[in-house]
């Protein structure tokens, strides 16, 4: 295999779950009587960390208000979501393919502990994980490079020998700039939207091209 370590985004990557999301954010920005539609979600909420969030939403505020916040709304998601949950089409039989190929994968996600639990334990793939990375343990979140470097420090390999799964904006920039090399996710994006920014592009994990890395 070319590339010695694989690093999934979570969101829109192992799990094709953005319109859930956008519907939990719906309701939350009623309850605060603040703006958003379905093109400012694409634009600004995609694969940004909730602390970045909230903090554009209301401004200077604590990091318990961000808690309360936080908590609040992936709570409206998950209640969304949980009867609705299942993997990407075909990334289970993929993760067993790199197993057995013997290469490291690592979670490399904006989305707070409480929605990694929810989705690994609920669909049971926690096991596939030699590192996993979420928005509550990094300083600056995506399009910073934070998060994909400490993926490949984590891993013990050199960003260069890693590809980067990911769907937004922010995370292909991202993965970019930690060095990584880039596969581009078309769920939370169209095809065209992702081109200026990654040259190679998949729909899900059924695509021969995940085989050819």
């Amino acid at each position: 295999m070319q590339h010695k370590g694989f690093i999934f985004d979570m969101d829109g990557v192992v799990v094709d779950n953005h319109k859930f999301h956008f519907q939990a954010w719906m309701e939350f920005s009623k309850r605060y009587k603040f703006p958003l539609d379905a093109q400012i979600y694409r634009d600004t909420y995609n694969g940004k960390t909730n602390a970045d969030l909230f903090q554009m939403i209301f401004g200077s505020i604590s990091a318990e208000e961000i808690q309360k916040y936080g908590a609040e709304k992936e709570s409206l998601y998950q209640n969304l979501y949980l009867k609705e949950m299942k993997p990407h089409l075909g990334i289970l039989d993929y993760f067993s393919y790199l197993k057995t190929n013997q290469v490291k994968i690592a979670l490399g996600t904006s989305a707070p502990t409480m929605n990694v639990n929810f989705t690994l334990d609920n669909l049971n793939i926690r096991s596939y994980f030699d590192v996993i990375i979420d928005g509550s343990m990094v300083k600056h979140g995506k399009p910073h490079p934070e998060v994909y470097s400490l993926c490949a420090n984590g891993l013990g390999l050199d960003p260069k020998d890693c590809v980067v799964f990911e769907d937004s904006i922010a995370g292909l920039l991202s993965g970019k700039a930690a060095g990584c090399s880039i596969i581009g996710i078309a769920t939370s994006h169209t095809i065209n939207e992702l081109k200026p920014h990654v040259n190679q592009i998949i729909s899900d994990f059924t695509d021969p091209l995940v085989f050819t890395l």
